[in-house]
Order: structure tokens, then C-alpha cells, then sequence
């Protein structure tokens, strides 16, 4: 494989990244390019697209591959089994920082999964740019609700959901 990534046989991180976007982020899915949008960084894109393809490493599918754990409840709510669609956006604390994001939208939030939101299939509809900007920034708010549940679970830190937003905002404005 390697091989055939480069002509001169040498392995090359550039032509490696060209081939992940090229292949993954830029893949067709349901018809229709998606999982594009220069105003994020790549590790956002390459993350959504983890998170629509059941990629992440979320315990139920640690469990899927057979990985011994302890309990495939959520370490945070410890009410549900922790699938994509539950760490992103079932859980209490992600509910919370999603509330947060939309009322700072102006619009009143629904129920979230990761089709409407990181699709834009959103209820917050949007043409040319503006689109390209909700898209971003929902993106981040996934994204950074990762991060932070990831930082309370492995390292034992408070996650406030009006300080998520904070960081929401500010990642999307850089």
C-alpha cells in the first residue's frame, strides 16, 4: 500500500494526507459530496466524518470489537449505553451545550442526531456562506463536545457547558 502511495516507493505524509482527503473527507455519501468545509480544520472534518461512519471509539463499539469493558453505560450520565449518538448528543451535558449553541443562533433547539446536524440537514437552514458558517460551527460544537467529555472521563476535569460555549465561540470565530 505504501508503495503505491508514492512513485519513487518512499513514504510521503503529504501524498498520505492528499489520500485521506481525497478518499474519505470528499467521499459520496447518500448521493452527494459532503463532509467539506474550508473554514474548519481538517482533524474537525476528518472527526465528523469518524462520527458519521461509526468510527469513533465510543465503548458500544469497543464492545462491537470485542474489547473487555467494565460497562458500556456512559462514564458522564451513567443512564445510557454510549454510542455516537448518545456522547454527542443524548447525553445531559451535550444537550446542555447544544441548547447553549442554538439559543446563541437564535432558534430553538430540536432533537439531534448526527445526520441533522453535521449534514446540514439542521433546522436552522441557511444558503451560500451562512451555510458554510452553521455548518462550521456545528462542527466545532461536536468536535469540542468531544473533547471535553474525553478530558472529564480520562482526566478526571470539571466540564461546564456555559464555558463549552465560550470555547465554541471563540473556535469558530478563529
Amino acid at each position: 500500500m505504501l508503495q503505491t502511495l508514492c512513485s519513487s516507493g518512499k513514504f510521503s505524509s503529504k501524498v498520505l494526507s492528499d489520500l485521506v482527503r481525497s478518499k474519505l473527507i470528499t467521499s459520496k455519501v447518500t448521493g452527494r459530496e459532503t463532509l467539506r468545509n474550508n473554514l474548519v480544520p481538517r482533524k474537525v472534518g476528518i472527526f465528523i466524518w469518524r462520527a458519521l461512519n461509526g468510527r469513533l471509539p465510543v465503548l458500544s463499539e469497543l464492545d462491537k470489537r470485542g474489547i473487555d469493558l467494565h460497562s458500556v453505560c456512559c462514564p458522564i450520565c451513567d443512564k445510557d449505553i454510549k454510542t455516537v449518538q448518545h456522547a454527542l448528543f443524548q447525553c445531559e451535558k451535550s444537550k446542555e451545550v447544544w441548547d447553549k449553541t442554538h439559543k446563541w443562533f437564535d432558534i430553538v433547539s430540536g432533537s439531534l442526531d448526527s445526520n441533522t446536524a453535521f449534514r446540514g440537514n439542521s433546522s436552522f437552514q441557511t444558503t451560500g456562506i451562512g451555510s458554510k458558517i452553521r455548518q462550521a460551527v456545528e462542527w466545532t460544537c461536536g468536535y469540542l463536545i468531544w473533547k471535553n467529555r474525553n478530558k472529564m472521563v480520562f482526566k478526571k476535569l470539571c466540564w461546564n457547558p456555559p464555558m463549552a460555549l465560550n470555547e465554541i465561540q471563540v473556535k469558530s470565530f478563529e
